[in-house]
């Protein structure tokens, strides 16, 4: 693949019609996650997401469904789904006409996605929606043991390390942004459109706080550069996975760090090919 942009290449607010793209996108970036493979209770790494194994082909498709919830939980509770498109090779002619005769094929592909809260919002919803976002399905995926890691070992150790940092500096915890999620398809990575999605996201949020759970030392490093500060670094799954969030025993079950991580400002920096 090409490492550089498409010329193409914008950022939009993402369309009903793009959900299902983005929900692809969100699973093939995130198959080998530390914390999505804990929460899913994967056994065994996505050494390749073109041609899983049949268990790992099990783990992309409970992973989807969890990315699918969270994305139609992000819509239904007020939250900003943008995403970052580029012109499919085949969809236009010399002339700049559209080629593509099929209505349900999009003109346009999607390669970058990213989820935003808004102050105020949050993911603590009630039945209804809970249904409405398909989040039931996860549970069939995932387990109750999967559902536990979630809501009763990461959530609260989060919660718990932005009041304390929040209230460090002076600042209202609910009266900040959230960055649940940056991602780029693993096909069209260090081509800038991480960059894409965070700087157009920043006018948005600014001037108030961001902040976010980085679940890896690249993607930690990546929002250090845009003057993200590490708050606390939590470690899940001692004892019961390895590094990459997969079960393990014994010496490899050192579990995953997790760190979060706040911006308070303008936008600083400006990675290039993120």
């Amino acid at each position: 693949m090409s490492s550089k942009r498409d010329p193409g290449a914008y950022v939009r607010v993402a369309r009903p019609s793009d959900h299902a793209a983005s929900t692809r996108v969100l699973t093939r970036a995130f198959a080998k996650d530390p914390a999505m493979n804990w929460y899913g209770g994967v056994t065994e790494l996505v050494e390749d997401v073109e041609h899983p194994t049949p268990k790992a082909k099990r783990s992309m498709r409970n992973l989807s469904w969890f990315q699918e919830a969270l994305l139609k939980l992000t819509v239904l509770v007020g939250g900003v789904v943008t995403v970052v498109v580029v012109p499919r090779p085949d969809a236009k002619d010399e002339a700049g006409a559209s080629t593509i005769k099929d209505k349900e094929k999009p003109d346009e592909e999607v390669v970058a996605v990213c989820l935003w809260l808004p102050p105020g919002k949050t993911l603590d919803v009630g039945p209804i929606t809970v249904f409405r976002s398909g989040l039931l399905k996860v549970l069939r995926g995932w387990g109750f043991g999967g559902v536990k890691r979630v809501l009763f070992e990461f959530s609260p150790a989060v919660e718990h390390s932005l009041e304390k940092s929040f209230k460090a500096r002076g600042l209202e915890r609910l009266d900040s942004w959230h960055l649940l999620t940056v991602v780029v398809d693993p096909d069209h990575q260090k081509k800038g459109y991480s960059s894409m999605l965070m700087e157009e996201g920043f006018r948005r949020t600014s001037p108030k706080p961001v902040h976010l759970e980085a679940t890896t030392p690249a993607s930690r490093d990546i929002y250090a550069r845009y003057g993200f500060e590490i708050d606390e670094v939590h470690h899940f799954g001692v004892g019961k996975v390895d590094k990459n969030g997969v079960k393990a025993k014994g010496e490899a079950a050192t579990g995953f760090p997790e760190w979060i991580m706040t911006k308070v400002g303008s936008l600083s920096g400006s990675p290039d090919n993120v």
